[in-house]
């Protein structure tokens, strides 16, 4: 009996020795195999030639993304994420979604990424050609994504480090997937920008498709079997409290990680919920492949200096020649809402540029202003009678000219009677759809007198009659403003 044991397990060892030297030559080939884009060589790769997945390779997600502060993965989204719904069949990396109650959650699919929940980076990878070989399933609520985040929040947290989505696509529209970049300030101050790619007639993103990013520095471009369909190099990045972004090309000069998950429902595209009939469904991903240029990167990039509006701002009138803002000690406000002088114009006169103090009863907002000096601030003191249900129920506002491609720095000083947040943005008014043109800057306001600053570039078109609001509600302590300035910057 033990001999026969012993032989038994001998010819076991053999075949396990064997397979597994067969499976090593098999990736070995695989991967040797691998015809690299022109000008670029292979660094890291899955095959997906096993049978299971390559826990070397790739880490789980689970859950609804509650551990990480983001309760439904930060988009309302409707599955929760295991183990038992990513695979390794046929030579394809499967995330399957499941009609199936688990966890609270009315669904359930897959999130893999290169990086431990613990810390541990598997891969990471700064500047090269990240591509994957993907199908994808068809019908409402159907959100995969391939995409990339930073290991690192050393540039503050979302989006002031940024996310690259290299592939998202909506089920319900399936000729045409999208490709993104997130940057800026954090959360609510972020920005994107991307670019849309509709595939030729016949074809949809239920074929196999080739979905590749060429990063480099001061340089991103989106491509779809090889045709480039977006690319740009205008981002930046501020951190929190700062009054001018990193240098350039932050936040993408940092390591990045690798994702591919299969969302449902959620916030990409309006919230719509899965049909039970167009699952279960599965995201096929044939390989994932990473290149790095056969050529050195540049070592030296700049921000290209964005188009700019130069005949509108050469027009534009400042009250000292620099400062755009008339009346920066707040002297004096308007009440009546109704103002002619409240109306955008094109035309508007400087002696229009004043401040405008509005409790918007709409919103269930009322205060009172005064000219108040106080502890260093020449300007207004706003006692909040009603808070109100938005931060704008109760306003000051002043409208004034911003230009296409110029960059702008909002400087004020402030205080409170007791420690509160106020918010500030520049952005349109009902002629221009209310837009929103510079990040939202939400200062921590305190009872000694402090100096904010912040940066925005403006990317929306030429605004004669823009308006800088300072939006004072959802909290009753008093605040005083002052010293306000609004001045063109380089970046």
């Amino acid at each position: 009996m033990k001999r026969f044991t012993s032989k038994l397990l001998t010819g076991i060892s053999v075949t396990l020795i064997a397979s597994s030297i067969l499976a090593g030559c098999s990736k070995q080939n695989a991967a040797s195999k691998v015809k690299a884009p022109e000008g670029w060589h292979l660094v890291w790769n899955d095959e997906f030639n096993g049978k299971e997945i390559d826990l070397t390779k790739w880490d789980f997600q689970l859950g609804t993304g509650s551990q990480y502060g983001l309760e439904g993965w930060g988009n309302n989204e409707l599955q929760y994420y295991r183990k038992e719904n990513a695979s390794v069949k046929d030579g394809n990396l499967v995330l399957e979604a499941r009609k199936e109650d688990f966890g609270g959650c009315a669904y359930t699919s897959a999130r893999l990424r290169t990086v431990k929940d613990d810390g541990t980076e598997l891969f990471t990878k700064t500047y090269g050609r990240i591509e994957a070989r993907i199908k994808m399933p068809t019908g409402n609520g159907i959100w995969p994504a391939f995409w990339l985040l930073p290991a690192t929040t050393d540039y503050g947290t979302w989006a002031s480090s940024g996310e690259i989505d290299i592939l998202e696509a909506k089920g319900r529209l399936p000729n045409r997937v999208y490709g993104t970049v997130h940057f800026g300030q954090a959360w609510p101050g972020n920005k994107y920008s991307g670019g849309m790619y509709k595939f030729p007639a016949g074809e949809t993103i239920a074929d196999f498709h080739v979905y590749s990013l060429e990063w480099e520095p001061g340089l991103l471009r989106w491509l779809v079997d090889g045709n480039l369909y977006y690319e740009t190099q205008q981002w930046w990045s501020l951190g929190a409290g700062e009054s001018e972004p990193y240098p350039y090309p932050a936040p993408y000069d940092k390591p990045f990680y690798i994702l591919l998950n299969f969302a449902l429902g959620g916030n990409y595209d309006g919230g719509v919920a899965p049909e039970a009939s167009d699952l279960p469904a599965q995201m096929l991903v044939d390989y994932v492949r990473v290149y790095d240029k056969n050529e050195p990167y540049a070592t030296s990039v700049t921000r290209p200096t964005p188009k700019r509006d130069e005949t509108n701002f050469k027009s534009f009138t400042t009250s000292d020649g620099k400062n755009f803002i008339f009346d920066s000690g707040m002297q004096n406000a308007i009440t009546d809402p109704n103002s002619t002088s409240m109306l955008s114009n094109e035309n508007m006169d400087v002696h229009e540029r004043a401040w405008y103090f509005l409790g918007l009863s709409d919103f269930g907002g009322s205060a009172i202003s005064k000219a108040e000096k106080s502890d260093g601030i020449d300007g207004r003191r706003v006692q909040i009678k009603n808070v109100g249900n938005q931060n704008y129920s109760v306003q000051l506002i002043q409208h004034l000219p911003v230009a296409k491609g110029y960059s702008y720095k909002i400087q004020f000083d402030a205080k409170a009677s007791a420690p509160r947040k106020i918010a500030i943005k520049l952005g349109g008014d009902a002629d221009n759809s209310w837009a929103v043109y510079s990040p939202e800057y939400y200062p921590e306001l305190s009872t000694e007198t402090k100096h904010f600053s912040y940066f925005f570039t403006m990317e929306n078109d030429t605004d004669p009659t823009a308006r800088l609001e300072f939006n004072l509600g959802l909290d009753s302590n008093d605040v005083w403003i002052g010293n306000v300035s609004v001045t063109q910057e380089e970046l």
